[in-house]
């Protein structure tokens, strides 16, 4: 074996060990939301958008940092010029995820969650081929799409986990959650495809993009919360949230959001788009055994592990020979 062959053989080997952590941390921020804001489950807690608004105060501030540190420059001209498609991407991403995700898990259970997100990919896939002349519908993508379907309709029918206060609106509300997402990976992979055709323009990095999504993103969501719970307009409050509450959000703000990201991209460097796409069917797969570990919710045998096997035959199907683009970096990174 040659000496260049044994480099790209090592990094493969990198790059599937950081694919793999990103989607453990993914996967665990299933049990964790539910964990957190389920009072049933785990006890004392706030409201679903406040978690939400802290968190990306504090991941929006991170990101601002590692963006000036590695490009030297936050582009705030070029995020002025283009701050319409921005927000919008905000508002999908940041706002209706989280609504759909934080809200979704109060009502039904952390597994069939983590298994109805991952229609995600479907939907990217159905749009991109509808809205993006890059992409088409082909037959295999046809029946991933299918098979996927046939997974959520078997998790909202037949899921053991029937001790929660209301599965079908939690369900739906996650689905919400995952098309909304699905909209902005589309809509990200539109304005990176514009970008690029500008060459005399700045080209905008997966790092940059995320970081001022997740800004405009936080600034709608905010004021909706304070409105929402106006008593956190006080500082003072901020004192009463219990600490398990903290440990949560700084769990999705600095691992998920910042560390699970920064594998992401440095596995993606080191393979590419399409193949790092398939590591998503391990996010439901990890969702799913750490809600049962960590929240002992019910794991049927049959259920669960041929919804799994559908999703991750289809997500397989839709992605293989997809023509993926750069955007596609962008296509994972929030999750949760």
């Amino acid at each position: 074996m040659s000496h260049s062959s044994n480099i790209n053989r090592r990094q493969e080997i990198i790059a599937y060990v950081l694919l793999v952590l990103t989607m453990v941390i993914w996967g665990g921020t299933w049990p964790l939301g539910r964990w957190l804001v389920s009072e049933e489950v785990g006890g004392e807690t706030i409201p679903p958008l406040m978690i939400a608004v802290i968190r990306y105060f504090l991941a929006v501030t991170c990101f601002f940092l590692i963006l000036k540190y590695k490009e030297g420059t936050l582009n705030w001209q070029f995020a002025k010029e283009n701050w319409k498609i921005l927000t919008f991407m905000g508002l999908l991403s940041v706002t209706i995820y989280q609504i759909g995700y934080l809200m979704g898990e109060i009502f039904t259970a952390a597994s069939d969650a983590s298994i109805m997100v991952a229609t995600n990919a479907i939907w990217v896939v159905i749009l991109s081929s509808k809205l993006l002349k890059t992409e088409s519908f082909t037959w295999k993508k046809g029946v991933g799409t299918l098979l996927a379907f046939m997974a959520v309709v078997i998790v909202v029918g037949f899921s053991p986990n029937v001790n929660v206060s209301n599965r079908i609106l939690g369900d739906v509300l996650i689905l919400v959650a995952a098309f909304a997402y699905a909209v902005y990976t589309v809509t990200s992979r539109f304005f990176m495809n514009k970008t690029q055709k500008n060459i005399d323009s700045y080209q905008p990095s997966s790092l940059w993009i995320i970081t001022w999504v997740s800004f405009f993103g936080f600034l709608i969501t905010t004021p909706i919360a304070l409105l929402i719970s106006p008593e956190y307009l006080n500082p003072l409050e901020y004192i009463t949230i219990p600490s398990r509450v903290w440990i949560g959000i700084a769990y999705l703000a600095f691992v998920s959001s910042i560390l699970a990201y920064t594998f992401y991209l440095e596995g993606v460097k080191r393979l590419d788009a399409s193949r790092a796409a398939i590591f998503q069917t391990l996010v439901p797969l990890f969702g799913v055994i750490f809600s049962a570990i960590f929240l002992q919710e019910e794991f049927d045998f049959f259920i669960y592990p041929f919804a799994l096997l559908l999703v991750i035959l289809g997500i397989t199907l839709v992605n293989r020979n997809s023509s993926l683009n750069k955007g596609d970096k962008l296509n994972k990174s929030e999750e949760k």
